[in-house]
């Protein structure tokens, strides 16, 4: 009687364990580990739970995936926070779990609105319906708590021949043929085998390794410095290092054998504020022939704004897109008071405005200025791409430490380069810089924890892509077309019988 006790309890422990395993599936799919494929059996496993079964524990089940799939794969938001915020592990964890409260709330969730009728279980229309429905429910990601298109299936097309689908549809094309092949694969056991093995298949030929060398059949090219410091982020905060930070700086970027055009420092490096006495004693120090592009804190009026400024010009560019529970807090009025009561610092950090213009550089080029998190929002990097001829994206990792952070993080800014067909210059304070070109392909890059430089000539690419001119909009207009016509049909047949 106690063995069969024990062998019960084992077995609910066991049927437990399941869903967070296949959730943390998923997280194995992205960089660093990049076993790509496992996406869709953690996405099959979602799918199944939520579209073709009745699980007594569904919402324990569902949580489990989420915290597999979401807490291991962004588990970077606590060191960020600790680090960040300089708070303990106990306040850093409650804002952890608060985040992934909200993740299952707002993007998890909300799938089981679209649970299909049993009819439609057994058809290639129910598995187009679910990628429609999930399509769109991911599009929601860029617009909830601020934004946190994260974690976006799409995202492992990177180096496979589903990143062909990258300059057309965007990310949304990978990530809906993601969400057909993972649906047939949920769809095995109820549906017809040949529909379910044929889409299978067909996917998994997507997944075949894939990389295009850029051709150097550019407009023109530019010979850049990309700077990685790689020194303590808290060191700013100790006046006796603030002159070390500074020359560290200027001595990588300038030496008697190489002269750049550009030279790229990382986000929030140096230890004084914009228009400060130091910033205008650190012009004089750059000939006329040479641009620095800088991260730097601005103050306008009571208002910080964490800034890109190209010294040579002042033009400057704001940060539009904050790090939730790092940089602002979400839902703000009900979450301060839990936060407060835990010690939690609140960041008092300003958005910038949507509609800020490109830098320009070198008189007649322009350059798409992001800062850290903006490279994740890919309708907006598609726009201030519109009007640049290649992209800098400037970030401070190091908050992130040795977590999967800094590796998601470049792995989504190569799908932005393939996106627009722009190089991508990448400078954080200590891992990873890079120089990425058009096809998404890392041509230089500094590892984590190294100090260095990079210096390249960059092509300057000016023509555009589909995606680029109005490809955002297509997969997510086609989705929700789909999903309405299916929903009619589904009204329609039940009106006849």
């Amino acid at each position: 009687m106690e063995l069969a006790s024990l062998l019960n309890k084992i077995k609910q422990a066991y049927n437990f364990l399941i869903p967070f395993f296949f959730g943390l599936l998923g997280v194995l799919a992205f960089a660093p580990f990049s076993i790509k494929f496992l996406i869709i059996p953690a996405y099959s496993y979602l799918i199944h739970l939520v579209f073709f079964s009745d699980h007594k524990q569904f919402i324990t089940k569902l949580s489990l995936w989420t915290l597999g799939h979401w807490g291991i794969g962004v588990s970077w938001i606590i060191v960020s926070v600790y680090y960040y915020g300089n708070i303990g592990y106990l306040s850093s964890s409650i804002a952890y779990l608060l985040f992934l409260i909200l993740i299952l709330i707002f993007a998890v969730a909300p799938i089981r609105l679209f649970k299909i009728q049993e009819t439609y279980k057994a058809s290639l229309c129910s598995l187009v319906f679910i990628s429609s429905a999930l399509l769109l429910i991911e599009l929601t990601r860029d617009f909830f708590f601020g934004g946190f298109p994260w974690l976006i299936p799409g995202t492992v097309s990177v180096d496979t021949l589903l990143s062909n689908l990258l300059p057309i549809f965007g990310i949304a094309g990978a990530s809906f043929l993601i969400y057909l092949g993972a649906a047939a694969a949920a769809s095995f056991w109820n549906s017809s085998k040949k529909i379910a093995i044929s889409i299978l298949v067909f996917t998994a030929l997507f997944f075949i390794p894939f990389n295009t060398k850029n051709v150097m059949n550019n407009d023109r090219s530019i010979s850049v410095a990309i700077v990685q410091p790689s020194l303590d982020p808290k060191l700013k905060l100790k006046q006796i290092y603030k002159p070390l930070i500074q020359e560290t700086l200027i001595k990588l970027s300038l030496t008697d054998s190489i002269k750049p055009e550009l030279i790229i420092w990382p986000e929030a490096e140096l230890p004084f504020v914009y228009k400060s006495r130091e910033y205008y004693a650190l012009k004089n120090r750059f000939s006329e022939s040479t641009e620095l592009i800088t991260g730097m804190w601005l103050f306008e009026g009571s208002e910080l704004f964490n800034s890109l400024v190209n010294v040579k010009t002042d033009q400057i560019y704001k940060k539009q897109h904050l790090v939730p529970f790092g940089e602002y807090i979400p839902f703000k009025t009900l979450l301060n008071p839990i936060l407060i009561y835990f010690g939690a610092p609140i960041s008092d950090i300003s958005p910038g405005k949507p509609d800020q213009l490109s830098i320009q550089v070198k008189d007649s080029l322009n350059a798409a200025p992001l800062i850290c998190y903006d490279i994740v929002f890919g309708n907006d990097v598609r726009k201030a791409v519109k009007s640049s001829n290649f992209i800098i994206n400037i970030s401070n990792d190091s908050w992130f430490g040795q977590s999967l952070g800094p590796y998601q993080h470049l792995e989504i800014s190569r799908i932005r380069a393939i996106e627009n067909n722009k190089w991508l210059l990448r400078s954080t304070n200590d891992g990873f810089s890079a120089v990425i070109d058009n096809k998404g392909t890392i041509v230089d890059i500094l590892f984590k924890g190294e100090q260095g430089v990079l210096n390249q000539e960059i092509g300057i690419n000016n023509s555009s892509t589909i995606y680029a001119n109005f490809g955002y909009y297509v997969p997510y207009l086609s989705a929700l077309i789909i999903l309405f016509s299916i929903l009619f049909r589904n009204i329609w047949l039940k009106l006849e019988i």
